[in-house]
């Protein structure tokens, strides 16, 4: 279905009770046990990030989804975090993608001589693929090359091991997707790699464990990145 969308940022335009009422309405639509009030306070207001990105998805001129980049600080890295729901019919891999990775780009062209990493939890299979099959560095990865354990241990404290890794890459979220026992079944049966991969590490994801992904913002990165999106057999 055809959607439209509006960017807002936090210390410039940022949001009225309407979108915020919709917003709450969305969030609860998407995850299970979750206090939509309180999900809202600590992603949209909370102030400790030092800024805040926002797209909104419109349909009709009703709000069908978001996603939302907070930037932290921690130490002497940038931390990005994302958070992000669609109601089901206007669910696409693509919708976050390239609007995530503008917003960590102008981010690194900011501050490149800052350690920058997206840092966060995906409680979803089909958000670790939308961004695994697309970028060139991501942890964990299926290629069985460096797993950055020392960034998990640092990023990731709550965290535990998964059963096929030895590195903290898991976190209990407090929620769950709002999938349905189907969804996850087809989940749990796919032959695309990255959801296979997923479900490897995080079989309990319907049940509230999210994997916790770890994705250097670099110039190295941009550029392989840049590459496996022009080759021809990218997927």
């Amino acid at each position: 279905m055809k959607t439209s969308f509006i960017d807002y940022t936090q210390n410039k335009n940022w949001l009225n009770d309407a979108h915020k009422q919709a917003l709450l309405k969305l969030i609860s639509a998407s995850f299970n046990d979750v206090d939509a009030e309180y999900y809202f306070n600590k992603y949209f207001v909370a102030n400790d990030v030092f800024a805040r990105k926002l797209r909104l998805y419109f349909a009709q001129n009703e709000v069908v989804g978001y996603c939302l980049i907070n930037f932290s600080q921690s130490g002497k890295n940038v931390l990005i975090r994302a958070s992000a729901a669609f109601y089901p019919q206007y669910r696409k891999g693509g919708n976050t993608f390239m609007y995530s990775m503008k917003q960590a780009f102008i981010c690194w062209l900011k501050s490149p001589r800052q350690n920058i990493y997206y840092a966060d939890t995906m409680l979803s299979p089909a958000m670790y693929r939308a961004m695994a099959k697309k970028l060139a560095i991501i942890w964990p990865n299926a290629n069985g090359k460096e797993q950055a354990k020392q960034l998990f241990e640092q990023f990731n404290k709550d965290g535990f091991d998964s059963p096929v890794l030895k590195v903290p890459c898991l976190v209990t979220a407090g929620r769950a997707s709002n999938y349905s026992a189907q969804e996850v079944a087809n989940f749990k049966t796919s032959d695309k790699e990255e959801i296979n991969f997923y479900c490897q590490l995080n079989p309990e994801f319907a049940k509230g464990t999210a994997l916790f992904v770890i994705i250097p913002v670099t110039l190295k990165q941009f550029f392989l990145t840049g590459i496996k999106l022009l080759t021809p057999f990218y997927r």
